[in-house]
């Protein structure tokens, strides 16, 4: 990805890391400095890779305005930290050339630890919208966020939340189009309004060739459930019609379920008698 849409989870989070630190007053200990070299990074931090270019960007921003935004940290020993948010910071730092960088530091239990680098996670300015619905979803999956938690953090109504995670619902060769940007997360929302069973990705396809609107596509929707919804009523009353011969002609209640390509028919009898007398009809 060279270009990002939108903020990401950046727009969506009310203040930043050392803010959030912040709302536990009590955990807070001291604004200070470090050297580079006394701080290690968190080896439970979710994040695993660091895209060299954006870093390089931020790098040469630090030599400009410095860090403007402490590196929050934790004690680990004599004057040695671990990083609870900021990661990215303390590595651009090493690349500017800087021996210290501003810390904020902060008493924290391994599980805060882990949560407030988890957050800061999801404040990535660069996050599209799979690695958005990706990161929401781990924490309500591997870290027990509930919904309301999230929504509290993030400031968005649950509806918003609930939205962001149904692009995970898309098949992966659609995520992939969005990540490409190719597709827009509007559009993929609206490829979920189709009937199930409908061949999404010929129809992603189709937007992108003729480079369709966002509502072009929720129209297409709503068209595509009307035909479907007419041609299934339609086989609903063939399959009706079929009932009632059925059981006039074997006088039994007759149950068909499936459709008039596909199913099996279902015939009822209480006794020996009537058992007999539908295969005397049959035969």
């Amino acid at each position: 990805m060279k270009k990002s849409l939108g903020k990401g989870l950046g727009s969506l989070i009310r203040s930043n890391d050392a803010n959030y630190i912040n709302k536990d007053r009590e955990e807070q200990k001291s604004k200070s400095e470090a050297f580079l070299v006394d701080i290690s990074p968190n080896k439970e931090q979710p994040r695993k890779s660091f895209n060299e270019e954006p870093l390089n960007d931020l790098a040469e921003s630090i030599k400009v305005n410095g860090i403007l935004q402490p590196i929050a940290v934790r004690e680990v020993g004599n004057n040695k930290y671990e990083i609870i948010a900021g990661e990215r910071r303390w590595r651009a730092a090493q690349l500017a050339g800087l021996t210290k960088v501003p810390i904020i530091v902060a008493k924290a239990t391994n599980e805060k630890t882990l949560e407030l680098a988890i957050m800061e996670n999801i404040q990535r300015e660069d996050l599209n919208p799979i690695e958005e619905a990706l990161a929401i979803k781990e924490l309500i999956e591997k870290y027990s966020f509930s919904q309301e938690r999230i929504v509290s953090i993030t400031g968005k109504k649950r509806t918003r939340i609930v939205n962001i995670l149904r692009i995970l619902d898309l098949p992966v060769e659609i995520q992939k189009l969005i990540v490409e940007e190719k597709l827009t997360r509007g559009h993929g929302l609206a490829l979920l309004s189709f009937s199930e069973n409908t061949d999404l990705i010929k129809i992603a396809k189709v937007i992108i060739d003729k480079d369709l609107s966002v509502r072009q596509v929720e129209k297409l929707g709503r068209d595509h459930k009307t035909k479907v919804g007419s041609k299934e009523k339609k086989q609903d009353i063939y399959i009706e019609n079929i009932i009632k011969i059925l059981e006039t002609k074997l006088g039994s209640k007759i149950k068909i379920k499936g459709n008039s390509i596909n199913g099996k028919i279902e015939i009822e009898y209480n006794s020996l008698e009537e058992l007999n007398k539908i295969i005397g009809q049959i035969k």
